[in-house]
């Protein structure tokens, strides 16, 4: 379950969605929305956070036992518990990918 905990989190830190703001958000958007490199490095990131989300909920798969009632309040929990994490580290492993 912590490897789970350990990917969603770094599916959040590459959306960088936990501790941005809607507005600041919505205005990055629509920012973005005229530059071509932006738009395909936001798609890009998308990509690669859904790749992690998937990688995380297929290692969660083993520790459910009853797939059916218990997989998604136990994925719930572990993106809420991966979402506390990025708020305290997001910050923090984004800023050596954005000096380089």
């Amino acid at each position: 379950m912590a490897g789970a905990i350990v990917l969603e989190t770094l599916a959040l830190v590459v959306w960088n969605i936990g501790t941005r703001s809607p507005a600041a958000l919505v205005r990055d958007v629509r920012r973005s929305a005229t530059s071509a490199r932006a738009v395909l490095m936001g798609f890009t990131s998308f990509l690669v956070g859904v790749i992690f989300a998937i990688a995380a909920t297929i290692l969660l798969l083993p520790a459910v036992p009853d797939k059916l009632e218990q997989l998604v309040p136990v994925e719930i929990f572990t993106f809420v518990v991966a979402l506390g994490i990025e708020y305290l580290i997001g910050n923090d492993l984004r800023a050596p990918l954005s000096r380089s």
